[in-house]
């Protein structure tokens, strides 16, 4: 119903509210940080002190279904920036794309591209990328 996601990290409640496509903009939008406080307050009325909430913003990478991308990139040239320049990678692994679900699947993402690093398979059943290019 309030569209809230909390974590306690330590004697700190981590509360995380809303996403915002908004290209790289890292401007606060105070109206909505002030409406995640007061449904932080209604949720836990003794659990904040508002005077003290510290607000931040962050860019997440994500693919349209917040599944994310873990595994091998493809091999081959990539061309960045606007000099032009070209690199060749042939061992560039991602951990991206989790959008929302970054904080929840952090450490089971860090396990799996870590067994597949290593050459060997996740025991979860997902479409890893690159997986046949090892």
């Amino acid at each position: 119903e309030f569209k809230l996601v909390t974590s306690r990290l330590g004697d700190k409640l981590r509360v995380a509210g809303t996403a915002e496509f908004n290209g790289y903009n890292l401007d606060l939008n105070t109206i909505r940080c002030q409406a995640i406080t007061r449904r932080v307050q209604q949720l836990f009325p003794k659990g904040i002190i508002a005077s003290s909430v510290q607000y931040w913003t962050g860019l997440r990478p994500m693919t349209p279904s917040n599944v994310p991308l873990i595994g091998r990139a493809h091999k081959g040239h990539i061309r960045h920036g606007s000099h032009n320049t070209s690199a060749s990678f042939d061992n560039l692994w991602l951990n991206t794309g989790h959008g929302t679900l970054g904080w929840t699947h952090a450490c089971g993402s860090a396990k799996a591209i870590s067994l597949l690093i290593q050459g060997e398979t996740p025991p979860v059943d997902f479409d890893f990328v690159g997986v046949n290019a090892q």
